[in-house]
């Protein structure tokens, strides 16, 4: 099922806190998910993931602020929103001794039952067709994880909540859980939001994210946009007693020198220019270029720098470099 676009927002935090005594977990917390959308929510240990997560599934309510999914606040509408949204937290448990069809069977009774083709419908869904009448206790960490997932995706889920969903698997299997949490967002329409410690995974998979430090957003951006917006090159010098007073007037943030090959190697801050009319000037100025690279900035670049970053700096569309 393809629910599409549509334009009242997945969900709305506004201004969302947590204190629990003295002890403040979030501080003004706003968000805004569309559908279709893959988001990650980062921080460090301790950053208010877990609070932040428990509040949009109405397990915790707010100390301040409004939450609202589907259009509909919570707590209030919590029973009729929840049928539409799933989520799998820490590592999913299930009855070794049934097959992973009546693992499912059984979850569902609680909420009035499903259709056995729905069922089976949820396990081909996350790769599970070949395996849906093996018992659990033959399954793998990563086939458990993805049980957890066709669990989370019923009855009618529309928003997914992934905390940690590749935690303990072995390189195929998150290349599984990364392949699955794409197609539920491009053919189904789902929003699905992912709490994860691997940068790498969420760099890959995420449209958007957001980093919190010390219950406060840091950073909330699109991926892509970070990714291009570091500017810093990677220009390798000839002759670098010659070429070096070039680039005097530029901002050089490393330099590594190999007498080998006679050159030197500089990570610069280009100050405005796009590359070809850094270089043009360079070649004026004498320089001798053997090599120009923009240098590629990862999520964890962006992570280390946001969070080592004074807590009242709040940035919600740019980053510092390291």
């Amino acid at each position: 099922m393809f629910w599409g676009m549509t334009d009242v927002a997945v969900l709305q935090c506004r201004n969302v806190s947590k204190r629990y005594g003295k002890s403040t977990v979030l501080t003004g917390i706003d968000l805004d998910l569309q559908a279709g959308e893959v988001f990650g929510l980062l921080g460090p240990n301790g950053a208010g993931k877990t609070t932040l997560i428990k509040v949009l599934l109405g397990l915790v309510r707010p100390s301040s602020g409004d939450v609202s999914i589907f259009g509909r606040s919570l707590p209030g509408a919590r029973k009729a929103v929840m049928r539409q949204v799933g989520a799998v937290v820490e590592s999913p448990a299930f009855f070794e001794f049934m097959t992973a069809f009546e693992n499912l069977r059984h979850l569902v009774a609680l909420s009035g039952g499903i259709s056995r083709q729905r069922l089976l419908d949820a396990l081909d869904g996350v790769g599970l067709a070949a395996a849906a009448h093996r018992k659990v206790r033959t399954f793998s960490h990563g086939m458990k994880q993805r049980l957890g997932i066709a669990q989370a995706l019923l009855p009618d889920t529309r928003f997914l909540i992934l905390d940690e969903p590749t935690n303990g698997l072995d390189p195929h299997g998150i290349a599984g859980v990364r392949e699955l949490v794409r197609d539920l967002a491009k053919t189904r329409g789902m929003t699905v939001l992912v709490s994860s410690h691997v940068l790498t995974e969420v760099e890959q998979v995420c449209d958007r994210v957001m980093i919190l430090s010390h219950g406060r957003n840091v950073l909330l951006a699109d991926v892509e946009t970070l990714k291009r917006r570091a500017g810093l090159v990677w220009l390798e010098l000839r002759q670098a007693d010659v070429a070096l007073p070039a680039v005097s007037a530029l901002k050089v943030v490393e330099q590594r020198a190999d007498a080998e090959r006679g050159t030197v190697a500089l990570l610069v801050d280009p100050v405005g220019r796009d590359i070809p009319a850094l270089v043009r000037d360079l070649v004026q100025a004498g320089a001798a270029i053997h090599r120009v690279e923009p240098r590629v900035t990862t999520l964890e670049d962006v992570f280390i720098a946001n969070t080592q970053a004074d807590e009242s700096d709040v940035r919600t569309d740019t980053f510092r470099n390291r």
